[in-house]
């Protein structure tokens, strides 16, 4: 998408003053919610969306995945063999609809119009990324939230999307839930499918992801994970600071060792276990005489 703007307009009512009679007037005012939005996701892609409550995140999520019915200036434009781009948001339980996370598969796939006689295939696949093999003829309610979401997610895999979309899929779910997703998400990666994750959860980040950083409506960075938490000038914060995000601790105590006059190599592990590697290392170097 190129320069791309959006507008919603809601309808605001008011009672006139006291000769105006009891109808309140009604009109409606139009807010400009994404500005100049410049974006190209390539085909395999992972990107992490990230931003503060109110920064567009979620409303860039909903347009990519052609949802609403805002008005929308500039040019978006899909590859054309792309298929749609289906949404996970992060309440799993407003999109099931079937009993089992078998049926609501099925009942996805049906909407898609898909054959019959390659649904199994299709379902025994998409629970086995997600590990639901098990639990996928289990109804829903007794399900833990991960393993909704995870229901959720599966559904998209069936569908055959080349691309997925999941809004906070994590927010709701304890750290052993959110693992779980990640995991199931990351094996889907590395099939080829492309994944948009919107999120606040900085330590999900991983070294080499691509990170959208978005603040007030409009993409602030957009780069490697690495550079998103690199302070380049002792005056200015990294770009994460100036999206108004805390950074993990991991990055905060990299930052104090810069501080301190302490380069790594790498110069920015985003992990505890890729940072205590580095600092073995810088342990091991020679002292300068």
């Amino acid at each position: 998408m190129r320069s791309v703007d959006l507008f919603v307009q809601s309808a605001v009512s008011h009672r006139p003053g006291n000769n105006g009679g009891n109808n309140p007037l009604v009109h409606t005012m139009e807010h400009h919610l994404l500005h100049q939005i410049d974006l190209t996701i390539k085909h395999g892609e992972w990107v992490f969306l990230v931003g503060s409550n109110g920064s567009g995140k979620s409303t860039l999520a909903r347009l990519l995945a052609g949802l609403g019915h805002a008005r929308v200036t500039g040019d978006i434009a899909r590859m054309e063999d792309a298929s749609f781009a289906p949404l996970v948001a992060q309440n799993p339980e407003a999109a099931l609809v079937g009993m089992t996370p078998e049926e609501d598969a099925i009942l996805l796939l049906e909407q898609l119009a898909v054959e019959a006689g390659e649904m199994p295939k299709r379902i025994d696949a998409a629970m086995r990324i997600v590990g639901l093999t098990d639990q996928m003829k289990q109804p829903i309610a007794q399900l833990s939230g991960g393993q909704k979401q995870l229901a959720a997610i599966a559904g998209c895999i069936a569908s055959g999307a080349d691309a997925l979309i999941v809004d906070e899929p994590t927010a709701m779910l304890d750290p052993q839930a959110s693992a779980a997703v990640m995991a199931a998400l990351r094996e889907l990666h590395r099939t080829g499918t492309t994944v948009i994750w919107v999120t606040q959860r900085l330590e999900e980040l991983q070294e080499g992801d691509r990170v959208v950083s978005m603040k007030d409506g409009r993409i602030k960075f957009d780069g490697r994970a690495e550079q998103f938490y690199s302070r380049d000038n002792a005056n200015v914060g990294s770009p994460c600071e100036e999206a108004g995000l805390d950074a993990p601790y991991v990055v905060h105590t990299v930052w104090e060792l810069q501080r301190s006059g302490i380069m790594l190599d790498p110069p920015m592990p985003l992990t505890a276990s890729s940072l205590a590697k580095a600092v073995n290392s810088y342990a091991k170097q020679p002292a300068c005489s």
